[in-house]
């Protein structure tokens, strides 16, 4: 039977360990960073007991809080203030008292013609409860569909569409349901109705998640750790850090527009980072434990060493989150808010409280230890070589020949990225399962124009007199007829072109003009409610319907070529074009014009925080190059998958032809610096072996040897998270998922292990170069020790 090797059964190696220990300790003693963690993590332990209390209660407090978060959280903040196609929405609702929101009711029966007796009455009741409803300024049947057995009801609100949406449960309860659902079932749809099915489900998809990750990551830590108390202890620390950072978020959301989508942030981030976090420092004081350092001694270089890489790895992912409060938007700037907390929320409590909690434990964070994995995953600690020393030496032994091969794969994964195409999804990014996606198929089948886009043109005098003077409505029927002769144009309603009434005798452009100049047109009820709608003295609304597909090439040029080719057939008014593709275009060009500005200032600021850290300028640049890399693969993945659609059905996604306009944006704010995570750990381990040895070769391979496998583990516990959110309901949530997913696989991977050891030993002896400081000698190589 074998027997585990004991430190006591071999003198001479305990002297030896002891030395290079006092070697080490004296090395990295003379260095402020790791004197200013020492002292800390002496602070910490006499003060943990407080510090834990402290803990404690900021849960307590916050709990309440933390629930309450989904209900303040909505689905807009897309908003971009100043843009014509809002302007042209200000005009429609402040001057011509267009409805604020809408909802649509479907009413479908399988038999029973919407003429019926008892189909008129379930409308009628329907119709005599909503119009009692607040808010609701009018509810009518907007048609009978093309089966005859449908109807359509329109309501329209005076509130905005956040405000319906946050009491859209108030209002589905008016709809008839069970028996009352006779003889036409009801669905509620519209963008109201679809924006508040996607905040229902990403309230699902992230509790479903939870569940998912919480057993999964402990069986990982159970493994990586083999004792119980050291794999619980991650856990405890994120059970903790989440409610906290959600009452904060909370708290933030009271006073801005938060999106749902920061539900996904407490999630990945939350979780991620806090087991991450917690792994890393756990391991470390675990390996200071087993090299013969008293409790206080390990905590203090635990923190010196692994604090100060969480440090600065936590202040590189808020860079990212930071760049998101930079674009300007609204729903960009509540996540990186969002972000900002969850990440500080984390960092603190792996810089107190699991410090805390750790001086406690002392070396009882080694009981209950798994009798098998045990001897498999044991600390050791000294100058024993193992695989991924050797890994290392053979990667430096063709260094020109990995980079190589590793950035040809790396490109070929990024090369799709040239091909992607930007898309605000809608209906269809919901379930088949989703009552709203039902409703909005039947919608678009029984109602076919109203699945053409809809394109407004506020048009408005220069002067502010009367659009309804002869002149003026010259103009406007010129522009009209030019409108209607765009391709895609279905159908457009103005003053001089009326929407069509069946039974109702249509009147030229000649007739309404005089009927307008004289006054008579008030005199028809129909025809002065609909100049009531669409004109108020200076100004009137053309509305025109485009069957060109919402966001495509062909859509968005239609917009451009209405707002530049307008002044030829104005007659000298003003024309604003706003509307559904013209918000999104709006919205995108904003977004993107913006986004170099972020991307600027994440490059330059994490770049100068490293440099900070390492003492290096070609160390962080090396680190950025790479991040740009691992997140282009992911970029690349990301148009194969969602707009070309492979591997749709093994992820349950219809494919729309595009990727989520604010997917890439929100991918680069946050991989870059979630992926910055492990080469921070691995570099910062690696200057620590250059301070001690001065020998690169050395360094890098000790390093690598000493941080591959939590980097590993802590690699495989986050992607468990965003795996799990790649397998949600929502195709939004999906991207965000699968990007994470690929970038955290290919850094951890990769570059880690190749693209690190290869670049750092052609650099040499330059990775530590400083301006100001002479180039560093090196020293021979220490001799290795197999274990």
């Amino acid at each position: 039977m074998r027997t585990q090797s004991r430190p006591e059964d071999h003198p001479q190696d305990q002297m030896t360990e002891a030395a290079q220990l006092a070697a080490s300790t004296a090395a990295l003693e003379s260095h402020a960073l790791y004197r200013l963690g020492l002292a800390y993590g002496q602070r910490v332990y006499r003060l943990r007991w407080f510090i834990i209390a402290l803990w404690i209660l900021a849960l307590f407090a916050s709990a309440s809080f933390a629930a309450k978060l989904p209900s303040v959280l909505t689905s807009g903040g897309y908003t971009i203030s100043g843009s014509d196609s809002v302007k042209v929405a200000d005009i429609a609702q402040q001057q011509l008292h267009q409805p604020v929101a809408q909802v649509f009711v479907v009413f479908q029966s399988p038999d029973t013609p919407v003429a019926d007796p008892t189909f008129q009455r379930e409308i009628n009741d329907f119709l005599a409860r909503v119009k009692s409803y607040d808010h609701v300024t009018s509810a009518q049947l907007g048609g009978v569909g093309k089966d005859g057995r449908t109807a359509l009801v329109v309501v329209n609100f005076d509130q905005s569409a956040d405000s319906v949406q946050q009491h859209l449960a108030d209002f589905r309860a008016l709809v008839p349901t069970g028996a009352a659902a006779t003889p036409a079932r009801a669905y509620l749809t519209g963008d109201v109705a679809v924006y508040d099915a996607i905040s229902q489900i990403a309230q699902q998809d992230v509790e479903k998640a939870d569940a998912t990750v919480f057993p999964l990551a402990l069986l990982v830590l159970l493994i990586v750790f083999a004792t119980l108390a050291a794999a619980v202890t991650p856990i405890v620390l994120a059970l903790i850090a989440i409610p906290i950072a959600m009452a904060l978020i909370y708290a933030f959301a009271l006073h801005n527009t938060t999106g749902v989508s920061v539900l996904s942030v407490v999630t990945i981030i939350g979780i991620g980072l806090s087991i991450d976090y917690s792994l890393f420092l756990t391991r470390r004081f675990r390996e200071e434990l087993v090299r013969g350092r008293a409790v206080p001694d390990a905590l203090g270089w635990t923190l010196a060493t692994a604090g100060e890489a969480i440090f600065f790895s936590a202040l590189t992912v808020m860079i990212g989150f930071s760049g998101l409060i930079l674009l300007g938007i609204p729903v960009m700037t509540s996540f990186g808010f969002g972000g900002a907390i969850v990440v500080v929320v984390a960092m603190l409590a792996a810089l107190t409280l699991l410090p805390a909690l750790l001086s406690i434990l002392g070396p009882r964070i080694n009981s209950l230890r798994l009798p098998l994995l045990g001897r498999l995953t044991a600390e050791r600690g000294g100058e024993r070589m193992g695989f991924w020393h050797g890994w290392a030496m053979a990667v430096m032994r063709r260094p020109v020949v990995v980079i190589v091969l590793v950035g040809v794969f790396l490109l070929a994964l990024a090369l799709p990225v040239f091909s992607m195409r930007l898309g605000i999804p809608a209906a269809s990014s919901l379930p088949a399962s989703s009552e709203v996606r039902q409703g909005t198929d039947i919608l678009y089948a029984q109602f076919p124009d109203t699945k053409n886009t809809p394109i407004y043109l506020a048009v408005q005098t220069p002067d502010g007199s009367s659009i309804l003077t002869p002149d003026n409505l010259a103009k406007i029927d010129i522009l009209t007829q030019w409108l209607a002769s765009q391709p895609h144009i279905t159908n457009v309603t103005s003053l001089t072109q009326l929407p069509a009434t069946p039974g109702a005798p249509a009147l030229t452009s000649e007739q309404l003009a005089a009927l307008y100049t004289s006054g008579a047109y008030a005199q028809n009820p129909q025809l002065a409610q609909f100049v009531a709608s669409t004109t108020n003295g200076g100004t009137t609304l053309i509305t025109a319907r485009s069957n060109a597909t919402l966001d495509s090439d062909a859509s968005k040029a239609q917009i451009d070529t209405l707002r530049s080719d307008y002044p030829a057939h104005a007659g000298g008014l003003t024309v604003l074009v706003g509307g559904t593709q013209a918000f999104s275009l709006d919205f995108n060009r904003y977004l993107y014009g913006n986004f170099p500005r972020a991307i600027l200032f994440i490059l330059l600021a994490t770049f100068l925080l490293l440099m900070l850290m390492f003492h290096s300028v070609l160390l962080p640049l090396k680190a950025v190059l790479m991040n740009i890399l691992s997140i282009g693969a992911a970029f690349g993945v990301l148009v194969l998958v969602f707009q070309e659609g492979h591997l749709s059905n093994v992820l349950g996604f219809t494919p729309e032809g595009f990727v989520d306009s604010t997917t890439p944006v929100l991918l680069f704010c946050t991989l870059f610096g979630l992926s910055m995570d492990y080469e921070v750990f691995l570099l910062s381990r690696v200057r620590e072996e250059w301070l001690r040895t001065r020998n690169n070769r050395y360094a890098v391979a000790r390093g690598l040897e000493k941080t591959a496998g939590v980097i590993t583990n802590a690699a495989l516990i986050l992607v468990i998270v965003t795996g799990a959110i790649t397998f949600t309901t929502l195709v939004a949530t999906k991207e965000i998922g699968l990007g994470m997913t690929v970038a955290i696989l290919v850094d951890a991977t990769v570059i880690r292990i190749l693209l690190v050891p290869a670049t750092m030993r052609l650099l040499g002896r330059w990775n530590w170069w400083f301006p100001g400081r002479p180039l560093p000698v090196e020293r021979p190589m220490p001799a290795d020790k197999s274990a």
